[in-house]
């Protein structure tokens, strides 16, 4: 994985991005632990939240840059593919020498590479795109934790074992 990275970041027309989604969040007047200059009430019990908000995050690790979505939906394969596509439109100008998306993926039940509707889905952004997309994942459990985005994921320097391709249609 580490080799896929620095191969990818060294050629101009790739780029590199991470996508991760983390726990979900119970939103609501809830005490967190935190401080505050000003007096605040908060429930007893967090029984029934407002909402929920899971963050779902794309990190371009080259450029240090962080696209923080909150999904408050479940977020599934369709979900990741949906905020990869809407953060693509509002790059694509600025991108438009890329021909090459490697993604970091952490394996997880959404985004493996055996997850059939994942994989369909990121075959028809390729072809609509006109990229080509390179999924590198990171082994089970194997993530680090000391990432720019702990609440995302973000930018990982391991290596990994798995690296899947798809091309697009020109």
């Amino acid at each position: 994985m580490k080799q896929r990275n620095e191969e990818a970041d060294a050629d101009e027309q790739v780029l590199r991005v991470s996508i991760d989604a983390k726990a979900t969040i119970k939103v609501g007047p809830f005490a967190r632990g935190g401080k505050s200059r000003v007096p605040t009430k908060a429930a007893d019990h967090d029984f029934e939240p407002t909402a929920t908000v899971t963050p779902l995050g794309i990190f371009l690790p080259a450029s240090d840059e962080l696209f923080l979505y909150a999904v408050t939906s479940k977020v599934t394969s369709d979900c990741l593919v949906d905020r990869l596509i809407d953060w693509w439109k509002t790059v694509k100008e600025r991108f438009s020498h890329i021909t090459t998306l490697l993604i970091n993926l952490d394996n997880g039940p959404q985004s493996h590479s055996r997850r059939t509707q994942f994989m369909h889905r990121l075959v028809e952004f390729a072809q609509q795109s006109h990229l080509t997309i390179r999924l590198a994942y990171y082994p089970p459990y194997h993530e680090p934790r000391t990432t720019r985005l702990s609440a995302v994921g973000g930018f990982w320097n391991t290596t990994g074992m798995a690296l899947c391709w798809i091309r697009s249609r020109r």
